[in-house]
């Protein structure tokens, strides 16, 4: 829910473009997601660390205080010109989201079993995206009718967008709790938490730099939101506000179908196993993320548009609008289903939760880094073909390093291997029951020092 009412919020204000400001806000509004992500970057790297350290509540927290000063900032440049609260609104943001986003990745790659990874993913993405769809249907309603269709959202906009930005602060107050007190249906816990020194976790931040299996994800992370800084853009000059908001409202609706296509992919056991259906869902996701980048390659040139010039405020009535929205709808399922299939080989890395927190928080920072080169591009009046020959040539790199990744670590389960995990119980016995089944088939005489699983349990030794 803490999900719903900050990104939820965020995303639909970014997909309005311009920050919901009038076209000439543009600029602006990008330079402050560059700061904005950039700091991020750097945040996101030590947030995992400070989440291990203080627990999901104050990060949460924490995370929370940003977005509506975000917000507010946005709000008052388009009011009144003046730019430094939006900048230091971004700056903020920067930190804050660091420490969400972590906390986030670490509460859906740590809680969820095996078997239910892309679904706590899912879970999160689906409450992100309803709140965007939300409030992007706000933003609709208020401004269908708007007398200036050409300007920015209305003062009503963001006065609701911030209230709920706010309110989320006192969700994570009384709604969330330490993560030792989690207990899974069968009445485990996740895993075995001990409080970590900071010496311990500034080590273990380091120790990323060793973890080649994740080093090699970061090409593949790094472009992972880079659809929403291009679209957002191209939606903010092409169109005028009111189809502007039915851009974005359809652009966080679609998420949510495409979303849980995705999961059902990567949970489910009909398609093999986890490196098996893990292939799936990236062939599935790579072919509708470079067929999309090369159809806007195709729209743009054919359209000839030329940021430098006053945008053509195409309203939905116009016959200009069709092709333009088809494509924004699409990005928007490519901007979800690409982060879960990524997310989904991370998280099938490890079950530690320690190192799922390092690696939520690395995860959120570098993409981070991808947004703030998109940005920096659309901010300084790089061309659209430019902007998006740089992100296509960002997924290719990154879908190659996503394949490498999935056909050599993923493993059937990572269960039994790590010492501070607690293993479910259905597990144990399924487990049991199979290395029973394998002694059966070989005989008492194949293998002498054989032991099945439950005698081998019994024995401390699982």
């Amino acid at each position: 829910m803490c999900l719903f009412c900050l990104p939820g919020i965020y995303l639909a204000l970014t997909g309005l473009g311009a920050g919901g400001g009038k076209p000439s806000s543009q600029t602006v509004a990008a330079n402050v997601n560059a700061i904005l992500y950039g700091i991020f970057f750097v945040t996101g790297w030590f947030s995992g660390t400070t989440l291990n350290l203080l627990g999901p509540k104050w990060t949460i927290l924490m995370g929370a205080i940003g977005y509506s000063l975000y917000t507010g900032g946005l709000w008052y440049f388009d009011r009144s010109g003046n730019s430094w609260l939006a900048y230091l609104g971004g700056a903020v943001e920067g930190v804050s989201a660091a420490f969400l986003w972590a906390s986030a990745g670490f509460v859906a790659y740590s809680y969820a079993e095996e078997k239910d990874k892309a679904l706590y993913i899912t879970i999160q993405w689906c409450l992100t995206e309803g709140g965007s769809t939300i409030a992007a249907l706000v933003a609709l309603g208020i401004n269908m009718n708007a007398a200036d269709s050409s300007g920015g959202a209305p003062t009503p906009v963001y006065i609701v967008f911030i209230v709920i930005q706010v309110f989320a602060m006192l969700i994570a107050l009384t709604c969330l709790v330490h993560p030792s007190k989690v207990t899974r249906s069968d009445g485990t816990r996740i895993a075995i938490f001990k409080q970590p020194t900071f010496k311990e976790e500034i080590r273990g931040v380091a120790a990323l730099f060793t973890d080649w299996k994740f080093m090699m994800l970061l090409p593949a992370i790094f472009v992972a939101e880079m659809a929403l800084a291009l679209e957002s853009s191209v939606n903010g000059y092409f169109f005028n506000l009111r189809t502007r908001s039915l851009n974005n409202l359809m652009f966080n609706f679609i998420q949510i179908p495409a979303s849980i296509g995705m999961t059902w992919i990567l949970d489910s056991p009909r398609f093999g196993r986890r490196r098996t259906r893990a292939l799936i869902g990236i062939t599935v996701m790579s072919a509708i993320t470079l067929g999309i980048c090369s159809a806007e390659a195709a729209w743009l040139s054919q359209k000839k548009i030329n940021r430098n010039e006053t945008g053509p405020s195409t309203d939905w009535t116009d016959s200009a609008f069709a092709g333009a929205f088809v494509i924004y709808v699409i990005y928007g399922s490519v901007y979800s289903i690409y982060q879960i299939a990524t997310q989904y080989v991370i998280c099938s890395l490890t079950n530690d939760p320690s190192i799922l927190a390092r690696y939520a928080g690395v995860f959120r920072g570098v993409t981070a880094l991808g947004m703030m080169f998109s940005f920096i591009i659309d901010g300084n009046g790089g061309t659209y073909i430019c902007q998006l020959s740089f992100q296509f040539a960002c997924y290719f790199v990154g879908i190659v390093f996503l394949y490498v990744a999935a056909i050599y670590f993923i493993t059937d389960t990572n269960y039994f291997k790590e010492d501070t995990v607690i293993v479910p119980i259905h597990v144990r016995e399924e487990l049991a029951v199979d290395a029973l089944e394998t002694d059966e088939e070989r005989g008492p005489k194949s293998d002498p020092g054989f032991e099945n699983g439950a005698e081998r349990e019994s024995k401390g030794e699982l």
